[in-house]
Formats: C-alpha cells, sequence, structure tokens
C-alpha cells in the first residue's frame, strides 16, 4: 500500500471499516511511517474532541419523542455525503467544522426554542 492511499484509508480505519487484509496494510504502513501516525493521532484527537462536544450538548438538551421523526429522514439520506466528506483528506478538518458549526448553531436554536415543533 502506497502512502497517499494509507492516508486516504486513516478514517476508515479510525472507524473499524476496513476489511482484515486492508487493516493489515495499514497497519503495516503505520509502523513505517511516521506521517501517517501523526494524521492518525490527530484524527484520535478529532473524533475524542468531537464526542466530548457531543455528549456535552447532549446532556443540555431533552429533546421531544417526535423530534427523531422530523430528523431522521433527513440524516438518512445525507449520511453517505457527510461520511464521504470525512474520508477526503483534504476537506476531513474543513467538514469537521462546518458540522460543528451546524450542530452549535442547532442546538442554540432548539434550546431557545426558535426550531418550531421541537419543543
Amino acid at each position: 500500500m502506497d502512502h497517499d492511499e494509507a492516508v486516504e484509508r486513516l478514517a476508515a480505519y479510525l472507524d473499524d471499516e476496513l476489511t482484515s487484509q486492508q487493516r493489515q496494510e495499514i497497519e503495516a504502513h503505520l509502523a513505517q511511517c511516521q506521517r501517517c501516525q501523526k494524521e492518525l493521532d490527530t484524527l484520535k484527537r478529532a473524533q475524542e474532541s468531537l464526542r466530548t462536544i457531543f455528549k456535552s450538548s447532549a446532556a443540555k438538551v431533552d429533546p421531544p419523542p417526535e423530534a427523531w421523526q422530523h430528523l431522521q429522514p433527513g440524516l438518512e439520506s445525507y449520511r453517505p455525503s457527510l461520511l464521504f466528506l470525512f474520508r477526503r483528506r483534504k476537506w476531513r478538518i474543513a467538514a469537521t467544522v462546518i458540522l460543528l458549526a451546524v450542530l452549535a448553531l442547532l442546538a442554540v436554536l432548539w434550546i431557545t426554542g426558535v426550531l418550531p415543533g421541537l419543543r
């Protein structure tokens, strides 16, 4: 596996979405490549930061039961494209920042009651 291919698969590796053969190839590359080790560490830190932010935000909000019925259809249609952005090396950071900004805005609108039908 060449370096560029390994870099493109790091997010999938971190999310345990690779076959066992692909995992072995990535791990062999990581054993030799400090740049990829640093990239993987950066991805791990970003993932942990997102988990912390999501847990903190979720603890502050108590959505009504019907909220999921309103959100689920839209999430299902956009899920593949969002995951694609996180796997592209050049767009990973930008997608993370945009996603966090949108989630923060939605949380504020939700908490303040601006979003109709969710309170």
